[in-house]
């Protein structure tokens, strides 16, 4: 099980669409993420007005199977914004990453 969803943002940033996944504990590392992303993109470039020229996503720092993923999927790393996240308690980076399409 999982989801997936990619938006455009708006006016002078119209050309970057913003991606987000999620894969329920126990699906993943099935190819259940990669399947949903290039299904995704593919749509994005066809049915978005207007095509996005970048794909963007955030991704906490420690969440290295979803970081090889997104490589995987041709995704650079862009922005690290330090203490940006709370989770479970604690400040975490958060890590920007491109798709260029």
């Amino acid at each position: 099980m999982g989801t997936c969803h990619l938006g455009l943002l708006r006016e002078r940033m119209d050309h970057i669409g913003e991606f987000g996944i999620a894969i329920r504990q126990g699906f993943r590392g099935i190819g259940l993420g990669k399947c949903l992303m290039e299904n995704i993109i593919k749509m994005a470039k066809t049915e978005l007005k207007p095509s996005p020229k970048i794909i963007e996503l955030g991704v906490y720092e420690g969440n290295k199977p979803a970081i090889a993923l997104y490589k995987k999927m041709d995704f650079k790393q862009v922005a690290k914004i330090p203490n940006s996240v709370q989770y479970k308690g604690k400040l975490i980076t958060k890590i920007i990453m491109h798709l260029e399409i």
